[in-house]
């Protein structure tokens, strides 16, 4: 539409990433990043019902006024099954199905690959996490922010210095970790085969 101004998202920004930054950015995330990307889906699910819609009626010559011309007895009942198959299609990475009939095609397919790619990559580094050892307890509360440095530190009985200083080898170990299968799962990313 003309006039209006594209925001850039976070699942934009992580397209860009190199895979250390993709790391970082889910690990710095990690508490609530499942729930961000639930978020996201249900926002481009909601943009591609509306683009649908407008250019059903658009193409209709009905804008601003809907007019059942189907001859169907329940449109709105159909477009319902029809748009309630997006998040499988979304999720199982079939844009082909969850886009037909927008205008934003690229821009959308590009979001739905690398939300299925993020998605891959949180299972990764949540994984690696979840199996770290019961030495590294304080760091994995703190990142789930059911803790900070101040009572990590007095838990543990050693300085916010020293707690900084375990918690960055800590996630240094979780890069280390989750690095080589980022390497390997990103060089299958539909987006750098360029689907």
């Amino acid at each position: 539409m003309q006039g209006v101004k594209e925001e850039v998202t976070f699942v934009d920004i992580y397209q860009m990433l190199g895979i250390d930054e993709k790391i970082d950015f889910i690990i710095d995330h990690i508490s609530r990043l499942d729930r961000m990307m639930n978020a996201f889906e249900v926002g481009l699910i909601t943009n591609i019902q509306r683009e649908r819609r407008y250019n059903r009626c658009a193409e209709n010559g009905e804008l601003g006024v809907r007019v059942q011309t189907s001859g169907h007895a329940d449109p709105t009942g159909n477009e319902g099954s029809t748009n309630g198959d997006l998040q499988k299609y979304i999720r199982q990475g079939n844009y082909m199905a969850a886009l037909k009939g927008t205008d934003n095609f690229f821009k959308y397919k590009n979001q739905i690959i690398t939300l299925q790619d993020m998605r891959d990559d949180y299972g990764i580094i949540s994984s690696v996490v979840d199996s770290m050892g019961d030495e590294h307890e304080q760091y994995i509360k703190y990142l789930y922010k059911k803790n900070s440095i101040a009572r990590a530190a007095e838990a543990e009985g050693v300085s916010t210095e020293a707690i900084k200083s375990r918690f960055y080898r800590a996630k240094k170990e979780i890069r280390e970790a989750s690095k080589a299968w980022m390497i390997n799962s990103n060089k299958y990313s539909l987006l750098k085969k360029g689907a």
